[in-house]
């Protein structure tokens, strides 16, 4: 083959070669589009909810759907079939039962130095006199910082919400006293028994007396972002206590049973 030839030759191969990777890079193409063309089809489901409401829920799905519609207990949802799984996922996740939270509260009235004669017999010195034992550790614990020596403790107050609930509001028992309290957006995390935590958005305890003009209502507490452990003990705040007699304190534990 003479030069010419040959010089005729390459530019002729090489054109062919691109012709042909064109070819091939064009075929992958349409193939990756018609594949994902199929992945991103768009389906029109509807999914029955047992416990949790469409709007709760949706909070957290949103993300995964284009548009959605529903009545109290069906949700309907115009969404790409490759997000089903997840949205599946998610709903077998959050559309459970709720469970109920018991919370044990304890309100013990303390003082540093003894109380006086017409209130002494309610009192015991130090903690000994405790009959929960687990009331008594947290209370000798607390001795390092508050030094308190004499408690009085009313008989524990058994409150149940349920979880993901708003506001519930409870009148507390004690003898003497008219104890309310408050406990909003209550949250339980973690899945294992023993080790889940509960979460409380605010806590207030209020304390109503009666004045020769009128009912007063004071606030002892108001706390924000607690949590504990289930069936931990924790104290939730100490407050001055408004009785007739001072340098008495109030004190607030709960401990929280998931049921």
């Amino acid at each position: 083959m003479n030069k010419s030839k040959r010089t005729t030759l390459v530019p002729v191969l090489v054109a062919a070669f691109f012709v042909g990777a064109f070819s091939w890079t064009a075929l992958y193409a349409q193939v990756a589009e018609n594949q994902s063309s199929a992945e991103a089809k768009v389906l029109l489901k509807t999914y029955e909810l047992k416990y949790i409401s469409i709007a709760e829920f949706m909070q957290s799905a949103k993300l995964f759907v284009l548009e959605y519609s529903g009545t109290e207990n069906a949700l309907t949802v115009r969404i790409f079939s490759q997000h089903i799984p997840e949205f599946e996922a998610l709903l077998k996740k959050l559309d459970v039962e709720k469970k109920d939270i018991q919370f044990q509260v304890f309100t013990i009235i303390a003082s540093k130095e003894t109380p006086a004669e017409q209130i002494k017999d309610r009192f015991i010195t130090e903690t000994q006199g405790i009959s929960d034992k687990e009331l008594r550790r947290v209370l000798d614990e607390m001795k390092g910082l508050w030094n308190f020596k004499y408690y009085s403790v009313d008989s524990p107050s058994f409150l149940i919400v349920k979880d993901g609930s708003g506001r519930s509001t409870f009148r507390l028992v004690s003898d003497r006293y008219n104890f309310v309290m408050d406990i909003l957006h209550v949250s339980l995390r973690g899945d294992k028994p023993g080790s889940r935590i509960i979460s409380l958005g605010q806590i207030q305890l209020n304390q109503s007396y009666n004045t020769p003009e009128s009912q007063t209502k004071s606030t002892l507490l108001d706390t924000s972002d607690v949590t504990l452990k289930e069936n931990g003990y924790l104290v939730v705040g100490v407050s001055g206590f408004t009785s007739g007699w001072s340098g008495l304190a109030l004190i607030l534990v709960i401990r929280a049973e998931i049921k």
